[in-house]
């Protein structure tokens, strides 16, 4: 090396932004860089983060500064910064080709054309990890999220995607697991200067043409999270399903928009239908099979109409500081526990559990917040085994004012922890017994 690679480094910085001017341009850069058998990606990398380039292994870096001379004659050649030897080892181990690297053009198979822009197929999520893994498929900023802003180690601003760490790492292990469902993983494919796709439908074969650009439409978390997963058990493997689009940037950034506006289900939902709690699988088991199943609510709020009582969350919290539960086996016990407790509580009060609200002549009976209290109210029982033909005397003993105080503190109160805490705080004064994980 004949320069400090620092100053390197920092001159092909400068000259990558001369090509971010425009899309024209841009496109006329990864063409050098295909030439120089250099993944797209990397230079998306340095682009988001510059110091990234100081990562890059010297035969990439001998490849970009190739690809920025070919591209406008006025940078300067590789020649200028590296000795003989150098380049041609680095030109040696950029044209090796490695099994495992995929590169444009690329073909996929068994292929259905939804529309002329739009296609369906499957796709292994080893093969979208290889994908990653060979820097085509890439982030783009202005059909997703947007970005973060931090600053490098120089005191620089940089752009970063916004990632949810939390929910990668939870994809990981569940795919690490082989737990994952299967769903839909979107990719646009875009070029302003050759024509990104062709599709041959005897065939049934999609291919990307090269000098098209592959980015993430849909699915970029899960993207990373099948990167963790396959890392920790590389032995792991399913089909994905691959929605494959042609946008221009504009329609893209719509249909991003409109995947993420359309059926939005709320936090409560989601909590349901992920069931990552054992108190979810009671409750779950409940709604099926229990005297109040029909009357649990989905989301955060009840149905007057359809009768319902309480929620699907409100009832889950509720057992979960209750009951220790750390097995499926806990799980059968518990719910069958409360399936016959609650045949026994509306069996006695059955005008007050009704269906039809306007037999309910004790409202604060059949408040959403009340099922906190009656959860409680039966795991004392079940400490102090004590039959559930006692419940009356039980519910005879509360202080109907002193709970409308508290359940009518405020208009919509239902997900206040505070609350929450004070109604099992309540009932095991009143009762005595374990307060559970508060």
């Amino acid at each position: 090396m004949k320069v400090d690679r620092n100053i390197i480094e920092e001159e092909v910085v400068k000259n990558l932004k001369f090509f971010q001017i425009s899309r024209k341009m841009h496109y006329e850069l990864n063409l050098k860089l295909s030439e120089h058998n250099v993944p797209f990606g990397i230079v998306q990398k340095i682009f988001q983060n510059n110091d990234y380039i100081s990562e890059l292994e010297l035969h990439y870096l001998i490849g970009i500064v190739g690809a920025l001379h070919d591209a406008n004659q006025s940078f300067s050649d590789q020649r200028e910064y590296f000795g003989e030897r150098e380049i041609k080892e680095a030109n040696v181990a950029l044209k090796e080709k490695n099994e495992d690297k995929i590169v444009l053009p690329y073909t996929i198979n068994d292929v259905i054309e939804v529309k002329y822009d739009s296609y369906v197929t499957k796709i292994s999520i080893k093969e979208l990890v290889k994908m990653v893994n060979s820097q085509l498929i890439i982030y783009e900023e202005e059909t997703q999220r947007g970005v973060t802003y931090k600053l490098n180690k120089s005191g620089g601003i940089v752009k970063a995607p916004i990632v949810n760490k939390a929910s990668v790492k939870r994809i990981g292990n569940k795919v690490s697991a082989n737990k994952y469902f299967e769903d839909m993983i979107t990719l646009n494919v875009f070029s302003t200067e050759v024509d990104p796709v062709i599709y041959n439908r005897d065939s049934r074969t999609l291919t990307i043409n090269d000098g098209a650009v592959i980015y993430i439409l849909d699915g970029f978390h899960r993207l990373q999270g099948f990167l963790v997963g396959t890392n920790i058990n590389p032995d792991v493997d399913f089909n994905e399903i691959l929605s494959i689009r042609v946008y221009d940037f504009e329609t893209a950034k719509q249909f991003f928009s409109q995947i993420n506006t359309i059926n939005v289900l709320n936090k409560e939902r989601k909590k349901e239908l992920a069931q990552e709690r054992l108190s979810d699988k009671v409750v779950a088991e409940l709604q099926r099979k229990s005297e109040i199943g029909e009357q649990i609510a989905s989301g955060s709020t009840v149905s007057n109409i359809a009768g319902e009582l309480t929620t699907f969350d409100i009832l889950s919290w509720s057992i979960d500081q209750m009951y220790k539960m750390e097995r499926q086996f806990d799980v059968v016990n518990v719910t069958k526990y409360l399936s016959e407790y609650f045949v026994y509580l509306v069996g006695y009060y059955p005008d007050e559990f009704s269906k039809n609200i306007d037999k309910r002549k004790n409202k604060w009976m059949s408040h959403p917040l009340m099922f906190i209290g009656y959860i409680v109210m039966s795991k004392i029982m079940q400490d102090k085994n004590i039959e559930f033909t006692d419940i009356q005397e039980y519910i005879d003993l509360l202080d109907q004012e002193e709970l409308n105080s508290m359940l009518y503190e405020r208009e919509s109160l239902t997900n206040n922890k505070r609350l929450r805490n004070k109604l099992i705080n309540y009932f095991v004064d009143l009762f005595g017994g374990d307060k559970g994980e508060q």
